[in-house]
Parts: C-alpha cells; structure tokens; sequence
C-alpha cells in the first residue's frame, strides 16, 4: 500500500475533493499519525518553551503569595487581637495609670489620663494611713 495517496504537488482542496469522491463512507474521529523528525523537533522545542514559560510564572506566583501573604499578615495580626478583646470584652492598652487611693472605702482606683475609672483593688497595708485617734492611744 503506498504512503501517499495523491503526488506532492496536488493541491490540499484537489486532495479533499478527490478524498471524498472515493470514500465508501466517512467518519469524525481521534487517530494518531507517525510524526516526521522535523514535526518532533518542532514539538521537542514547543515543549523546552512551555517548561520554561511555566517556570517563569511559577517564580511570578511565588512573588505575588509573598506579597499577598505580606499584606494579610498585618490583618491577621490585628484580628487576633480583636478576637481577644471581643472574647474578654476589654482591651489592651499602653498607658499611663493614676492610682488614687480612697483610705475610707479601703481601695485604691486606678483612672486613666482622661480620668476615666479603669479598676479598683483593697488597699494594701503599706497604703493604708493610720488614724489619728490610734497615734494617740499609742503615744500615750
């Protein structure tokens, strides 16, 4: 059985005319067909260019998860926090607290620079002031 049905130099529409005038019956389906060394060299190089062009974007994708990481991780920092503070139902704070002590009720309140009421504790006994009425029963 010969290669080549019709000569080198017919044309690709002569060819298809003359195909389907001498076809019994026709047929659209998937074949394999034996690649010349030059059509493999081609395909060699095609896939030598994609290998190289997904390296490339896998690099580029590499850049933006960093990047995008970089930016989420701030964001993520903070909800943390916010997280604590809903569960706790208060907040951290760096400040300065001011202490004042209250000798009659015994505790001591703490208030922040608005003078806002942040805790309060029992006085502890270093803080406590002694009463004039017991200086007086020891003096005598």
């Amino acid at each position: 059985m010969d290669k080549q049905l019709f000569p080198p130099n017919m044309s690709a529409k002569d060819k298809l005319d003359n195909l389907q005038a001498m076809a019994y019956s026709t047929e659209e389906t998937s074949y394999f067909k034996v690649l010349t060394q030059e059509e493999l060299d081609e395909r060699r190089e095609t896939l030598t260019e994609n290998y190289i062009k997904i390296s490339d974007l896998e690099s580029e994708k590499k850049q933006v998860t960093e990047n995008i990481k970089a930016q989420q991780k701030p964001m993520q920092v903070e909800n943390v926090e916010l997280l604590q503070t809903l569960k706790t139902k208060s907040e951290r704070i760096e400040g300065v607290l001011y202490h004042v002590d209250d000798q009659e009720s015994g505790m001591m309140n703490s208030y922040d620079v608005n003078g806002d009421f942040i805790q309060s504790r029992r006085l502890k006994p270093n803080e406590r002031q002694g009463s004039m009425f017991k200086l007086n029963q020891i003096s005598q």
